[in-house]
């Protein structure tokens, strides 16, 4: 054995249900077994990387789209979390092929070169030892720590992966955050390999209450001597009291053994479901105090209740074109009224704006708004396809182009598009060897498939979008200057979002199409809509979109409120109020978060750090409370100072 794999971070995981009493070194070796005896792998040869094509990947993202909406929010956590120190984050299917990353723009090249790339397969039958892969086999978090990897290429990298299961127990995908740059001591992995298990728990929570969102749903929090603090499981039950459901640490770590489902709730707590649901009613958001008839176990709990569906809305109902964008800027009706007079004079039209400042919304409005609404909308970004398989997506190829080429071939996203629009977003990074060939689709009206020898006409509106400055691009020579003026005839900038006076309305709009989504009715109170106007949103409409889907996610409640969102939410300035809002008082400057900590501070105080008190005048449980502490910097004075007050209080 090359290395030697090292002692483990911790006693022992879960691992399909089960504690496993194997340590990490002892997996590793197994793992080791395998990679030689089994899949026959030689650790000092290099293979080729078995890398997804472009349609492959659609296809496996488009299986799994429901997990991919509901993980983007972990995987997004994660991220930002371990970015700064060198990590890349990943999230496989079960079969170890990569269908979401995260990089480091530093770091980009480097990640490519080893294989951080969407689409990378990384089952262990194929790169032998590796976070990914193990984890996979073992169905358990694993850290596999340089040398410790079976491929010899593979030394320098170090990888804590944790597998995420779904409602039934199956592998669903492996969260994974990789490092090529970290210190020889496997013990400095610790916080990261922590913060892995902990994300992908919480995907795998988020999963559960999405398929469970219709039946009454508990949510239960471990006292610390059984689970992490601050861990929550969760059970479901129907309006009868009877067991559906029950999350997997939960069933692992508490129900061991019991047979579940058609099961009642009585038969497990010291409370029915019709007392659970009335103290709900009685008590909105306050922790339930529940007891464990099998272990006099005290736990808190909190009741959710369930998600009717609504009834589909009319198709007369159905906003389209420009009618479904939250548009009332100044700026952004000026847009609209000058693309409206373009929209079908066979015009490419370039749409410049910042990341995530809605350039696709406009582009589809566009499309609806035009005679080819009926026809398909297209859509290709070029920035998150391989250099290598760009050419391949865009204009298609014949039988035997290349190696792996289907047997028919496949047609490329402009003769998809054909009839009706193709929308290029990030044009600017498009290769310039594409460039040209780009350039004759949109002179010519024609497209030469890779393998083909007669080229094939089209008929499209095209749209691109960017947030680079083409024209300096165009002076360093890497964006071609006849492509650039052909883009340059019908040019929109789209203001970012912190820019817009119309914010309220993006807000409200964006949150009614997530609560339709997640099948919700929440609130939005004036107060929280007027800190989300005030925050400065450098992520732009994506990084709203996101903030409010988790949001909506995580709130127990009939509202919204400002600790329902992200912690990374900060406003560090006011947004800038846009000239036509000049004589308008700017928002005041303040930290979304800042509202929830002085909150939880204040009652800390009222109720003399009673946390359990603090906890119920806040309407949440005790460990609930502790974690926002924790993630406020809050620290409870110490005994003596405790004591002190109390005694001048009892005088």
């Amino acid at each position: 054995m090359q290395g030697r794999p090292g002692d483990s971070l911790a006693g022992g995981h879960f691992a399909g249900g089960v504690l496993s009493l194997l340590s990490n070194e002892e997996r590793l070796q197994a793992s080791w077994r395998r990679s030689e005896e089994r899949y026959r792998i030689d650790p000092d040869t290099r293979a080729k990387a078995r890398v997804l094509s472009a349609a492959e990947c659609r296809d496996v993202r488009e299986h799994m789209s429901s997990f991919l909406r509901i993980a983007q929010l972990g995987v997004t956590r994660l991220h930002e979390q371990v970015r700064d120190s060198g990590y890349c984050v990943l999230l496989t299917n079960g079969q170890g092929a990569t269908v979401e990353f995260r990089g480091n723009p530093s770091l980009d090249g480097e990640f490519r070169r080893r294989g951080f790339i969407l689409g990378a397969c990384w089952s262990e039958g194929e790169e032998g030892t590796c976070g990914v892969g193990t984890a996979i086999v073992d169905r358990a978090p694993i850290l596999v720590h340089r040398e410790e990897h079976f491929r010899n290429h593979n030394n320098g990298i170090t990888c804590s992966a944790a597998p995420v299961f779904g409602p039934e127990d199956e592998l669903v995908g492996v969260l994974n955050a990789s490092a090529f740059a970290a210190p020889e001591n496997r013990n400095s992995q610790a916080v990261v390999y922590r913060l892995v298990q902990q994300n992908a728990l919480a995907i795998e929570n988020a999963l559960f209450v999405e398929a469970c969102k219709s039946a009454w749903i508990l949510s239960i929090s471990a006292p610390g001597d059984c689970w992490s603090l601050g861990e929550v499981h969760f059970l479901a039950f129907d309006d009868g009291g009877q067991i559906l459901a029950v999350s997997r640490r939960l069933r692992a770590g508490l129900f061991a053994g019991a047979v579940l489902p058609s099961r009642r709730l009585e038969d497990l707590f010291d409370q029915s479901a019709a007392a659970l649901v009335k103290r709900a009613h009685e008590r909105p958001g306050a922790p339930i105090p529940l007891r464990c008839l099998a272990n006099g176990l005290l736990f808190e709990a909190q009741l959710r209740a369930p998600v009717r569906e609504a009834p589909p809305r009319p198709a007369a109902s159905v906003r389209r074109g420009f009618d479904a964008l939250a548009a009332e800027d100044p700026r952004v009706l000026e847009s609209i009224e000058r693309v409206k007079r373009v929209v079908d004079r066979k015009l490419t039209i370039l749409l410049l704006g910042e990341t995530g400042s809605g350039k696709e919304a406009f582009a589809k409005a566009i499309h609806g708004h035009s005679l080819r609404c009926d026809k398909p909308f297209v859509a290709l970004n070029c920035a998150a396809i391989p250099e290598s398989l760009i050419e391949s997506e865009l204009f298609g190829y014949k039988e035997g182009a290349f190696t792996g080429a289907k047997v028919k071939g496949a047609k490329g996203k402009v003769q998809q598009a054909s009839g009706g629009t193709l929308f290029l977003d990030e044009i600017g990074d498009m290769p310039l060897a594409l460039q040209t060939r780009l350039l004759r689709v949109l002179a010519e009206g024609e497209v030469v498939a890779l393998g083909a020898s007669e080229p094939e006409k089209v008929d499209l509106n095209v749209v691109c979008a960017t947030h680079r400055d083409l024209a300096a691009m165009v002076r360093a020579g890497l964006f071609r200057e006849d492509l650039f003026y052909r883009l340059n005839a019908a040019v929109f900038r789209l203001p970012a979002l912190r820019e817009r006076s119309d914010r309220r309305e993006v807000i409200r709009q964006v949150l009614d199409e997530e609560l339709a989504t997640a099948g919700r009715a929440l609130a939005l109170p004036e107060g929280v809509l007027e800190q989300l106007a005030a925050y400065a949103w450098p992520g732009n409409i994506r990084e709203l979109r996101n903030a409010l889907r988790f949001a909506v996610a995580v709130c127990d409640d009939n509202a919204l409120a400002l600790a329902h969102f992200p912690e990374s939410l900060t406003v560090a300035a006011p947004a800038p109020v846009p000239q036509s809002l000049a004589g308008e008082a700017p928002p005041a400057a303040r930290s979304i978060a800042a509202d929830g900590r002085e909150q939880i501070l204040a009652e800390l105080r009222r109720c003399h750090w009673n946390i359990s008190a603090a906890a119920e005048a806040v309407g949440v449980s005790r460990s609930t409370l502790y974690r926002r502490m924790q993630r406020f910097g809050i620290v409870a004075p110490n005994a003596a100072d405790a004591m002190e007050a109390h005694a001048r209080l009892d005088h």
